[in-house]
Order: C-alpha cells, then sequence, then structure tokens
C-alpha cells in the first residue's frame, strides 16, 4: 500500500512536523505513508537559503553525546540546570489555583507537586554550583552553553578560553551533577 501526496496531505504533514510529531505519528493519522516520503517531505521543509542554512547550529550537548563524552545521563541533568536556571531568572509572577479534588497519583504513589519539583530543581542547581566552585569548574560557560544558542567555540570565544576549555567545564559539569543527583532516577515521595 502507498499513500500518494496530494497537497492538503502535504501540508498536514509538514504541520505535524513543525508540531514535533515523529514518524509514527503521521504513520498513525496516514496508514501505508512510507518512511521516504516523510523524510522527502522533512527534506524539503528544511530548504532555506545559504544564508539561512549557515546560521542553522548544531545543539553543543547533541555534539558531545554523538562524541561519546556524555551519556543521557548527562542530558537529563542539562535539562535539570537549564529549567533551574530559568526559574531562577524569570520574573515573578503570583498565580492562582485551587487542586481541591485532584490527588495526584503515578502508579499507586503521590507524585511530586509542581512547587515542589521547582523547589527541588532550585536547592540542586545551588549545591551543584557550590560544588562546582569546590572543584574549579566555571558555571558561567556551562549555563552559556545551554541557555543561549550558541557553538563550543562561540563559547571559548565569549569567555576568551583556548579552544576546547568550554567543553572541559560542560562535560565535568554536567558529569558532576549526575555524580550528585542521578536525575535519570526520578525520586522517591
Amino acid at each position: 500500500m502507498h499513500v500518494s501526496m496530494t497537497q492538503e496531505i502535504k501540508k498536514t504533514i509538514l504541520s505535524m512536523l513543525g508540531n514535533g510529531a515523529n514518524n509514527g505519528r503521521i504513520s498513525l493519522k496516514f496508514p501505508g505513508i512510507r518512511k521516504a516520503q516523510i523524510d522527502q517531505i522533512r527534506k524539503e521543509s528544511a530548504k532555506g537559503t545559504p544564508e539561512t542554512l549557515n546560521k542553522i547550529k548544531r545543539d553543543p550537548l547533541l555534539t558531545l553525546y554523538k562524541a561519546g563524552e556524555i551519556d543521557l545521563n548527562e542530558l537529563y541533568a542539562a535539562e535539570y540546570i537549564r529549567y533551574a536556571f530559568t526559574l531562577i531568572t524569570a520574573d515573578v509572577v503570583m498565580r492562582v489555583m485551587s487542586f481541591e479534588g485532584f490527588v495526584d497519583l503515578f502508579g499507586g504513589k503521590p507524585t511530586e507537586s509542581e512547587s515542589q519539583l521547582q523547589s527541588r530543581v532550585q536547592k540542586q542547581y545551588a549545591d551543584w554550583f557550590d560544588e562546582c566552585t569546590k572543584k574549579m569548574i566555571k558555571v558561567g560557560p556551562i549555563i552559556h552553553l545551554l541557555t543561549e544558542p550558541v557553538s563550543l567555540r562561540e563559547t571559548d570565544a565569549y569567555y576568551r578560553y583556548r579552544n576546547g576549555t568550554s567543553r572541559k567545564y560542560a562535560v565535568r559539569g554536567l558529569k558532576l551533577y549526575v555524580e550528585m543527583f542521578n536525575p535519570n532516577k526520578g525520586i522517591d515521595v
């Protein structure tokens, strides 16, 4: 079976790809579609001018991951650090919500509330920051890599480091976070 590509189907698939849908979700919507067809639409949508394509940068964390310098746990650690940093630097706003009658359960166990999660993540960030300082790991380049669309080389230039220095700090800092908190493990409530 083969799906013929009408303009309407292409538009729908482009929209789904733009919203982060993977090949599996697209094939559920369009039974019989082939991976090659989806990849062709993905490739067509990624075209741009040479200037635009030059501006697209590779994620430095994925570069480190593909090189085998960090693993999945360090990618989790990066997300925790990024989340804590955004919480700490975000504007203070008041939120009013009522959760009366709701019980958060996951697998029969109560889950962590959003405010507990935010407090825990911020405390872990502070503890990690202090430990990095003790171990002479510069946190600035790590945060710069995690919060700005920059490469490792651009971060070295920004901090006036030799090439490769930001990479070393990022790897050491992320490994330290995993050592301290094991972010992939989750929590016990």
